[in-house]
């Protein structure tokens, strides 16, 4: 049976965090802000623009942070983000290249789901890995809800005529794990992405440590919720 496998982006095939951070720290300049390290930036990463803007201006979320300062530091962190990302030139993670081109080649079905802004989403996919391996390709445009919601999930499940139970997503955050969870779907976590830290263990599904171990376990016939927890 082919499967159906469904990334997040940022973290899980692709190290765009120094892109994220120039185009953050620009837009903290806008404001007069001082500048974040790459690593502080990479802890916020995977909540939304709005939590990434909030906790980058010290606030604990998007809920205690004010709306319009809010505001102010999202419209310039998209104008300059949705221009300098190339600048640092977004990498793969190792091996990831390979897998996918394996899993294309397979005839799996591939798609994205990123909470990051859609054009920006669109082109960066198409940029790393070409114009025919993932679809849909879909990041944030208001049509749906950012992850954890499951709404997305669930559209990309009805665009390929199946239950979300057959649906594989792949992620690096316990957001990803919630968004699976929501849906009903099959889930795996890489090891190597933006998690905030967190125990990636607590999601009780397959963790891959490397994308060697990503492959093995996507393209096993087992199903991903009968794994044993990691």
């Amino acid at each position: 049976m082919k499967k159906r496998i469904v990334f997040d982006l940022d973290g899980t095939l692709v190290h765009s965090m120094p892109g994220i951070a120039v185009g953050l720290n620009r837009a903290l300049a806008c404001l007069g802000r001082s500048p974040l390290t790459q690593e502080h930036v990479a802890s916020l990463i995977g909540c939304g623009v709005r939590n990434l803007c909030a906790r980058a201006l010290g606030y604990a979320d998007e809920f205690s942070a004010p709306e319009d300062v809010t505001d102010a530091l999202i419209a310039h962190f998209r104008r300059e983000y949705s221009s300098c990302w190339r600048e640092e030139s977004p990498q793969p993670y190792p091996g990831i290249p390979h897998l996918i081109d394996e899993l294309s080649r397979r005839g799996e079905h591939l798609a994205i789901f990123s909470n990051k802004q859609h054009d920006v989403t669109f082109d960066m996919v198409r940029h790393v890995f070409g114009e025919q391996t993932f679809s849909p390709i879909i990041g944030h445009t208001g049509q749906f809800p950012r992850k954890p919601a499951p709404d997305a999930l669930l559209h990309i499940a009805k665009l390929w005529s199946i239950p979300a139970q057959q649906l594989v997503l792949v992620g690096d955050s316990l957001i990803d794990a919630a968004t699976a969870h929501a849906a009903g779907s099959q889930l795996i976590l890489v090891s190597w992405g933006y998690s905030q830290g967190k125990d990636l263990s607590v999601a009780h599904c397959p963790i891959a440590h490397s994308a060697e171990e990503l492959g093995k376990l996507l393209l096993s016939d087992t199903d991903r919720r009968e794994e044993p927890r990691t």
